[in-house]
């Protein structure tokens, strides 16, 4: 997932290392220049030094291809600015703002921002259950937050195509649970098989997420 962080400060920073380590691709945006420097010197990230509410700044971070812009400047209407541009010009399908003023939360919303946020750790939160664009998605924490109803959405031209899943060797502690498909709900046995499109429900301990990705040939 390709996030861009408008906002190179303590807030962006922290959060921008954060995702880093969740395995997300970063650009950061942020005006001061010795900022941006520090953040350049001290993340895995690329680092623009520009104004993130303008076009200029976006389009030199090549916006278009990004799954979601992050606004977590100082100013409230620059964040509302910079997620505007990011949803009207560039066609970015998540927008997140952080609000600094409590009060200007609904306007935010109503002017388009998709999600208006003010913590860093309900934004990473959000990223992982809401604006996750991937293939796979963690719906609800189960069991004291050890196990996960996941939800699998099959890619065009899946490379398990017709592959029934008794041929697949899945993890011992996962369970299909069921399968939706063109909106018709399936209740797998071992012999149905895996069609492009597939929504695909899996209950499963969390410590099993990167097994399943491997039987199921599914990206990150």
């Amino acid at each position: 997932m390709r996030a861009i962080i408008v906002g190179g400060g303590k807030v962006g920073f922290y959060l921008a290392k954060t995702l880093l380590e969740h395995g997300y691709s970063i650009t950061i945006i942020e005006c001061d220049k010795e900022q941006s420097q520090y953040c350049a010197n001290n993340l895995d990230a690329e680092v623009s030094c520009g104004n993130g509410a303008t076009v200029e700044a976006l389009e030199a971070c090549d916006a278009r291809k990004a799954d979601c812009v992050i606004a977590v400047m100082g100013k409230d209407e620059s964040n509302l600015v910079c997620c505007q541009i990011a949803k009207q010009r560039f066609g970015v399908k998540k927008t997140i703002a952080k609000v600094n003023n409590p009060k200007n939360a609904d306007a935010l919303k109503e002017l388009g921002v998709d999600i208006v946020i003010s913590a860093t750790d309900n934004i990473i939160q959000l990223l992982e259950h809401e604006v996750d664009l991937s293939a796979m998605k963690r719906l609800i924490q189960l069991d004291s937050e050890e196990a996960s109803l996941m939800e699998i959405t099959l890619p065009k031209g899946y490379v398990l195509e017709g592959k029934a899943l008794s041929e697949l060797q899945l993890p011992p502690n996962c369970n299909i649970a069921c399968i939706n498909r063109s909106g018709r709900t399936i209740i797998p046995r071992g012999g149905t098989k895996l069609i492009s499109g597939d929504i695909v429900l899996v209950v499963m301990m969390n410590s099993a997420e990167k097994e399943l990705r491997r039987a199921l040939k599914i990206k990150d």
